[in-house]
Protein backbone atom coordinates (compact mmCIF):
# COMPACT_ATOMS: atom_id res chain seq x y z
CA UNK A 1 0.00 0.00 0.00
CA UNK A 2 2.75 2.33 0.97
CA UNK A 3 3.83 2.27 -2.65
CA UNK A 4 1.01 2.97 -4.36
CA UNK A 5 0.67 6.34 -2.52
CA UNK A 6 4.17 7.29 -3.10
CA UNK A 7 3.29 6.59 -7.01
CA UNK A 8 0.19 8.70 -6.32
CA UNK A 9 2.56 11.46 -4.78
CA UNK A 10 5.32 11.42 -7.08
CA UNK A 11 2.76 11.57 -10.11
CA UNK A 12 1.14 14.57 -8.54
CA UNK A 13 4.04 16.00 -7.84
CA UNK A 14 5.27 16.00 -10.99
CA UNK A 15 2.15 17.09 -12.59
CA UNK A 16 2.63 19.83 -10.38
CA UNK A 17 6.08 21.05 -11.78
CA UNK A 18 5.03 20.74 -14.93
CA UNK A 19 3.27 23.47 -15.22
CA UNK A 20 6.26 25.32 -14.33
CA UNK A 21 7.39 24.68 -17.79
CA UNK A 22 5.42 26.85 -19.60
CA UNK A 23 6.74 26.60 -23.56
CA UNK A 24 6.55 30.17 -25.29
CA UNK A 25 5.50 30.28 -28.75
CA UNK A 26 8.44 29.17 -31.67
CA UNK A 27 8.70 32.31 -33.63
CA UNK A 28 8.33 32.47 -37.49
CA UNK A 29 12.10 32.28 -38.74
CA UNK A 30 10.65 31.21 -42.18
CA UNK A 31 10.79 34.95 -43.46
CA UNK A 32 11.05 38.78 -42.99
CA UNK A 33 8.08 41.16 -42.73
CA UNK A 34 10.23 44.24 -43.76
CA UNK A 35 7.52 47.83 -43.55
CA UNK A 36 8.69 51.37 -43.45
CA UNK A 37 5.21 52.75 -43.04
CA UNK A 38 2.14 52.43 -40.64
CA UNK A 39 0.51 50.19 -43.56
CA UNK A 40 3.23 48.05 -44.33
CA UNK A 41 3.25 46.91 -40.83
CA UNK A 42 -0.27 45.99 -40.36
CA UNK A 43 0.75 43.30 -42.95
CA UNK A 44 3.27 41.71 -40.84
CA UNK A 45 1.75 38.97 -38.72
CA UNK A 46 2.25 38.60 -34.77
CA UNK A 47 5.01 36.08 -34.13
CA UNK A 48 6.77 36.75 -37.42
CA UNK A 49 10.37 37.95 -37.52
CA UNK A 50 10.16 42.21 -38.26
CA UNK A 51 12.29 44.85 -40.05
CA UNK A 52 11.78 48.10 -39.94
CA UNK A 53 13.68 49.46 -42.75
CA UNK A 54 13.83 53.21 -43.08
CA UNK A 55 12.91 54.70 -46.37
CA UNK A 56 15.15 55.38 -48.74
CA UNK A 57 18.40 53.81 -46.80
CA UNK A 58 18.07 57.05 -44.52
CA UNK A 59 19.54 56.36 -40.96
CA UNK A 60 16.79 55.93 -38.26
CA UNK A 61 16.88 58.91 -35.38
CA UNK A 62 17.28 56.76 -31.90
CA UNK A 63 13.98 58.39 -31.00
CA UNK A 64 12.41 56.75 -34.15
CA UNK A 65 13.61 53.60 -33.59
CA UNK A 66 12.12 53.46 -30.00
CA UNK A 67 9.18 55.06 -31.12
CA UNK A 68 8.91 51.92 -33.86
CA UNK A 69 9.61 49.50 -31.16
CA UNK A 70 7.06 51.28 -28.43
CA UNK A 71 4.59 50.64 -31.41
CA UNK A 72 5.19 47.15 -33.43
CA UNK A 73 8.18 45.17 -31.00
CA UNK A 74 7.53 41.77 -28.82
CA UNK A 75 9.11 42.86 -25.65
CA UNK A 76 8.78 38.96 -24.60
CA UNK A 77 12.06 38.50 -27.27
CA UNK A 78 14.97 40.69 -28.10
CA UNK A 79 14.79 43.64 -29.86
CA UNK A 80 17.67 45.01 -31.81
CA UNK A 81 17.98 48.33 -33.44
CA UNK A 82 20.88 50.41 -34.80
CA UNK A 83 20.77 53.61 -37.34
CA UNK A 84 20.07 50.85 -39.87
CA UNK A 85 16.51 49.94 -38.66
CA UNK A 86 14.33 48.12 -35.58
CA UNK A 87 14.71 44.11 -36.10
CA UNK A 88 11.96 42.19 -34.02
CA UNK A 89 8.97 39.81 -33.40
CA UNK A 90 6.02 41.39 -34.16
CA UNK A 91 2.57 42.03 -32.31
CA UNK A 92 0.01 43.62 -32.90
CA UNK A 93 -0.97 44.54 -29.45
CA UNK A 94 -0.60 48.03 -29.56
CA UNK A 95 -1.28 49.12 -33.14
CA UNK A 96 -4.03 51.09 -31.67
CA UNK A 97 -1.23 53.72 -30.55
CA UNK A 98 -0.17 54.35 -34.58
CA UNK A 99 -3.93 55.04 -35.64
Amino acid sequence: MHTLVRLFLLSTAALSLSACFDDAPRIDQSGLCTYNTDPQAERCTPGQMAWFKPDQEQPISEQGALSVAAAYCDFNHQVMYNRAGVLCVFTDQRLHVVK
